[in-house]
């Protein structure tokens, strides 16, 4: 178990957390700020992330930068970069991501699908591959990819929220297997269903009970997630919580023993540069 400090020397002096302004991005702004890192709060909703920068200053002394931006527009992702000029960034958490949109691949709009999928690819590949090189030049770093269950398959009304998560999974993995003898960490950590802001909205708007109740049973609250996902950041490439934290040798055990497999065969035909 690393201590603050540790943690701090390798993944600070600054993290950027997309999807910041509440819910697990939000609990993991606190987190990191416990550790003494300063904070770059992406998202949408500027009140919301101005307000969260006051806490984050009132209670641990940090710094943070807000940076208000929709990154499913084509130009988001860009902006973010260019705002990240002069900040040692040592670790990046993608927490971004709708929430699960339920309707039949053909029956919603284009644009909702395309907003989706730039949301959890493109996006995530562009600012990957910015902050990713300043990683590497750095010599020490993290990659928090915040994913979920939704990666390890599909589902009827779910086709392009499972193949963006799909994407993130897969995209992760191969960013283990390329940046592990750099000094970079990077782990996938996929959830199931977690108590915040937004899911008890959707509980509200489908008539579930349980919705305004201080706990909600089997739900996992946020901070009990993070804690988790950041005590498994050197231990990548994937973690599938709750199984993982419950089982020695799970899904995620498994999945490294078959990446170290697969690249073994693949490696005679494409070679290391």
């Amino acid at each position: 178990m690393q201590t603050d400090q540790q943690f701090k020397d390798k993944y600070g002096p600054w993290a950027l957390i997309v999807g910041a302004s509440h819910g697990t991005g939000a609990a993991c702004a606190h987190q990191l700020a416990a550790k003494g890192l300063n904070c770059v709060l992406i998202a949408r909703n500027a009140s919301a992330m101005a307000e969260l920068a006051e806490q984050l200053a009132g209670q641990y002394g940090v710094e943070s930068k807000v940076i208000a931006t929709d990154l499913s527009s084509p130009d988001g992702p860009a902006g973010v970069c260019q705002q990240l000029d002069g900040l040692d960034i040592g670790l990046l958490v993608y927490n971004a991501g709708a929430p699960a949109y339920a309707s039949t691949f053909l029956n919603a709009p284009l644009q909702d699908w395309q907003n989706l999928l730039a949301l959890g690819a493109s996006s995530l590949m562009e600012i990957s591959h910015h902050v990713g090189q300043q990683l590497v030049n750095r010599g020490r770093g993290g990659i928090l990819l915040m994913g979920s269950h939704a990666a390890l398959g599909g589902n009827k009304k779910y086709a392009m929220y499972t193949a963006t998560k799909g994407f993130m999974l897969n995209f992760g993995e191969s960013l283990w297997m390329e940046l592990q003898d750099k000094n970079v960490d990077v782990l996938n950590f996929l959830i199931m269903v977690v108590d915040t802001p937004t899911l008890r909205k959707q509980m509200q708007t489908s008539n579930i009970d349980g919705w305004d109740q201080p706990t909600i049973p089997g739900v996992y609250p946020a901070e009990t997630v993070v804690s988790i996902a950041l005590r498994e950041l050197p231990n990548g490439p994937t973690f599938v919580h709750p199984a993982d934290e419950e089982e020695q040798a799970g899904l995620g055990a498994r999945r490294r023993e078959e990446l170290v497999e697969r690249w073994a065969h693949t490696a005679p035909y494409v070679g290391e540069d």
